[in-house]
């Protein structure tokens, strides 16, 4: 009896899958195509729609140009103030030529990052800032390099840092007086010591300063030699703990003066902790 039922159940089932798939076959076949037209027509509205959006940017973006030629060109905006700060050796002229601005230009046609790197590119110049305030108004602040000696390279003078790189060419029209720097080329690796040692003449803490040194000489051998011409006085030290040999020598310079003998004095010699001093040989003279 179960199993007549259950026979009879699978023929049902198998009656109504039958029953499904054709309606299917019959819904696909019931729906036909669209129509050529319909498609043209849906290309058609599509293209015009976008032939649309492509003339308003082109409008759009013609309206912006024509409107920043009008700004750029109009008086409003003209330039009427520049200030130029931190410049000592280049001249407010000489600033604004190398910057391409001047009065009654567009401030607005002034392009910020091309006159800062105009201004960067110059020799003597480290760093330059520039800011626009509307409608007529540049500031320019630049940072200058500062010349601390010169030397002689492929037969030209040249004005040197602290480190010993290369400034400009010494022009006659700006000439600055500035102690000679030679470098022996074994003697590369000690140029290094440079920025820290003009640093203590600067602060004073020896007992001559920067303007009384004719040359430096630094040499082979962890030596430099410094020539004072007005004192007529030549001092040699051991670059080997140079800080520590610069405190002997400041003992040493200080008894001499205490007791008169300074005059006397050519050569000084520090190194190892120890002074040498070597007087004048007659006929040798010096300014005190």
């Amino acid at each position: 009896m179960s199993v007549v039922k259950l026979n009879k159940s699978r023929l049902n089932l198998n009656h109504t899958d039958r029953k499904k798939r054709g309606r299917n076959v019959n819904k696909m076949r019931s729906n036909p195509s669209r129509p050529l037209s319909e498609i043209l027509t849906g290309i058609f509205r599509t293209t015009c729609i976008s032939s649309v959006c492509i003339l308003m940017l082109a409008v759009l973006g013609l309206g912006c140009l024509t409107g920043y030629r009008w700004l750029t060109a109009h008086p409003y905006f003209a330039l009427q103030d520049i200030k130029v700060t931190g410049n000592h050796r280049l001249t407010y002229g000489e600033i604004l030529g190398i910057s391409e601005v001047g009065l009654n230009k567009n401030s607005l046609a002034v392009n910020i990052g091309d006159v800062e790197s105009r201004l960067s590119d110059n020799n003597w110049i480290k760093s330059a800032a520039v800011k626009r305030e509307l409608p007529g108004s540049l500031s320019i602040h630049v940072r200058e390099k500062s010349p601390q000696f010169m030397v002689r390279q492929s037969d030209k003078l040249f004005y040197c840092d602290s480190s010993g790189e290369l400034i400009a060419p010494v022009a006659p029209g700006k000439f600055a007086s500035l102690p000679f720097l030679n470098i022996e080329s074994d003697a590369m690796d000690k140029a290094e010591i440079l920025p820290k040692f003009m640093a203590v003449l600067s602060r004073r803490e020896l007992p001559f300063d920067p303007g009384q040194i004719a040359w430096i000489d630094i040499k082979g051998g962890n030596r430099m030699e410094i020539f004072m011409d007005n004192l007529g006085l030549t001092v040699r030290l051991e670059l080997n703990n140079w800080q520590e040999q610069l405190s002997h020598l400041n003992t040493v310079w200080n008894d001499l003066k205490h007791r008169g003998e300074f005059r006397n004095v050519a050569t000084i010699s520090v190194g190892k902790g120890r002074v040498w001093v070597e007087k004048r040989t007659p006929g040798m003279s010096a300014s005190q």
